[in-house]
């Protein structure tokens, strides 16, 4: 079995161990190559397939290192192609779409390829995956070696209690909203809540906040149809970096729910609407 890390990017790996980025592979960890590397997130890379679609990606041998930033869907589906075990019949156009823009493209919930990629994501979050070291990497094979070995039912099966979990986390984790209809929205989630942060978008929230309160972070989550992006800027006196439409609060730092409200109210701001976050309004 190959070992796995988690990093903050290939690039950091690299610095971090001293090796070359030829002697390693990567997915979705800011490099792209088509030969070891394979993201399609930087600017840069956005023209590259998504790894879930990316028939470029070889099986590898037993004795390589694998370096990743994060599990979901799409990683797992690369990390699949790494390790030559059968992928799942589900539609990674659609997948890539979804890992993209968010589940909203899908109208229907319990679509397989949706229902697939909820399950990957409640078993790595049971496997609690840690977050990237700000300077390092940390060996996440065992982990790995866990979800590779579940089967594509099994997700599936996952994915299905996961669905009906999160639309309970939906309604329960909700700790403020403005607009009527909704526009901008906060969460407050745990480890155990399978929130999913496109959710919103269904009922009209043009942008969601998200505290989780297991990382002590806060990140912003934009609708792909909406105006708005917050990567790269300093909201509420916190520096969002990532996707301009899907950004967190800095690694390695950690923040209050209280500031995540003034994250809320400063999102409000921008988009012209004056508000006072309310903590546990809707508990």
């Amino acid at each position: 079995m190959a070992k796995f890390f988690i990093a903050p990017s290939a690039e950091i790996f690299a610095q971090s161990t001293g090796m070359s980025l030829g002697q390693f592979f990567s997915i979705e960890a800011g490099q792209a190559d088509g030969l070891r590397h394979f993201d399609h997130h930087r600017p840069e890379h956005r023209a590259n397939p998504a790894p879930c679609a990316d028939g470029r990606i070889p099986a590898v041998g037993d004795d390589e290192m694998i370096v990743i930033t994060h599990m979901d869907a799409d990683t797992f589906v690369g990390l699949l192609r790494l390790s030559g075990r059968p992928l799942p019949e589900v539609d990674f156009s659609l997948m890539e779409k979804v890992d993209l823009n968010g589940s909203s493209v899908i109208e229907d919930l319990f679509n397989p390829t949706l229902l697939y990629m909820v399950g990957v994501g409640e078993v790595a979050r049971g496997l609690k995956f840690p977050r990237p070291s700000t300077d390092g990497s940390v060996e996440v094979t065992g982990l790995v070696e866990q979800l590779l070995d579940q089967s594509s039912f099994s997700l599936l099966v996952m994915g299905i209690s996961a669905q009906t979990k999160s639309e309970a986390a939906y309604e329960r984790c909700q700790r403020d909203r403005i607009g009527n209809p909704p526009r901008v929205g906060l969460w407050v989630v745990g480890p155990d809540d399978a929130f999913d942060p496109s959710r919103p978008y269904r009922d009209g929230f043009e942008v969601v906040v998200v505290y989780r309160s297991h990382y002590e972070s806060v990140s912003i989550y934009c609708s792909p149809s909406s105006e708005w992006a917050f990567g790269g800027q300093e909201v509420g006196g916190i520096q969002f970096a990532g996707h301009p439409k899907a950004c967190g609060s800095p690694r390695g730092l950690a923040f209050t729910e209280g500031q995540a409200g003034e994250v809320f109210d400063a999102v409000a701001k921008a988009m012209g609407i004056k508000h006072v976050y309310h903590p546990l309004k809707f508990n």
